[in-house]
């Protein structure tokens, strides 16, 4: 199983981390919702599938990007 999350702000995307204001805007309107996954986001499906819920998966890959687009 692999967990492929898109950007999730663990610090690196928060206002004057050295990733300029117009940038941020920028990626942040590339998701639908508006706003950067956070760690919360990727850690339930990892919680998820380590449950008995999720032992029927295997050999897949996630993109758990928020809907980010990348174009």
């Amino acid at each position: 199983m692999l967990l492929n999350p898109g950007p999730v702000n663990t610090g690196y995307l928060s206002p004057g981390m050295g990733i300029p204001d117009d940038v941020l805007e920028d990626l942040r309107a590339r998701f639908p919702a508006g706003r950067f996954g956070e760690p919360d986001d990727p850690a339930r499906l990892i919680a998820w599938l380590v449950s008995d819920e999720g032992r029927w998966m295997t050999g897949q890959v996630l993109h758990t990007e928020g809907g980010f687009r990348r174009f």
